[in-house]
């Protein structure tokens, strides 16, 4: 008897390739606005936003900061560590960039594959910590949207991911049961933390061989398709 029916999936840098479409799209936004003016190259801007954008995310997703807060201060720091104090133009290129990242047609290597495989299986969910505006937009431009049976947001309920009512909220909204449920993610703070929270067994996808030393979780791999000898 099949062990599992719902199968939770993380969005970005897990099925849709978010790391190379918004590189992609900051660089045409670095061109368009003409940041050279600013900085030695675009790799010298982006070694400044990557880092504290990652950090950012993690204190948004403790529910420290706001959505508006985010993208306030992830835009305008890299100016700013430049001495340049021009919100309306950090505005702009937040504006900017965001548009273009929805129309990259980016996936992560096998999920194409791996989708057809799981989807006359089971149930599929994308669970995501992203902003509804971009999410569906992205998975329509990928050609993914039809894999999937909902969509489901922190911004749904103001909580993210790695907060328990979040996935209570996922399973209550799909009609699953948790014995029954697994979650498949890229990122082990919020993805498998969260899932492991609420006592949901998670694959962790970890294609980098990150160090996470606080908990094994179920299952890791490092290949979307090896996902396939799991489930």
């Amino acid at each position: 008897m099949q062990r599992y029916k719902n199968l939770f999936i993380d969005l970005d840098d897990t099925i849709y390739d978010f790391s190379a479409a918004s590189k992609e799209s900051f660089m045409e936004t670095y061109e368009l606005l003409h940041y050279e003016r600013f900085f030695k190259s675009f790799e010298h801007f982006y070694s400044i936003y990557e880092p504290y954008n990652l950090e950012l995310w993690r204190i948004y997703g403790e529910g420290k900061i706001t959505k508006e807060e985010l993208n306030k201060r992830r835009y305008s720091h890299p100016l700013e560590a430049v001495g340049i104090h021009d919100q309306e133009l950090a505005d702009r290129f937040c504006r900017e960039a965001l548009s273009r990242i929805p129309t990259k047609n980016k996936l992560i290597q096998g999920a194409i594959e791996l989708l057809e495989y799981l989807r006359p299986k089971y149930n599929l969910y994308i669970l995501s910590n992203g902003f509804k505006e971009l999410q569906s937009h992205k998975m329509r431009t990928a050609g993914i949207d039809k894999y999937f049976d909902a969509l489901i947001l922190s911004e749904d309920i103001g909580v993210n991911k790695p907060n328990r009512e979040l996935y209570e909220y996922a399973l209550e909204k799909t009609g699953s049961k948790l014995e029954e449920s697994i979650m498949i993610g890229d990122m082990f703070d919020t993805d498998i933390v969260g899932a492991a929270n609420i006592g949901m067994e998670q694959i962790y996808f970890n294609p980098k061989g990150k160090a996470n030393a606080t908990f094994a979780p179920t299952y890791m791999v490092n290949d979307l398709l090896k996902i396939k000898e799991i489930l």
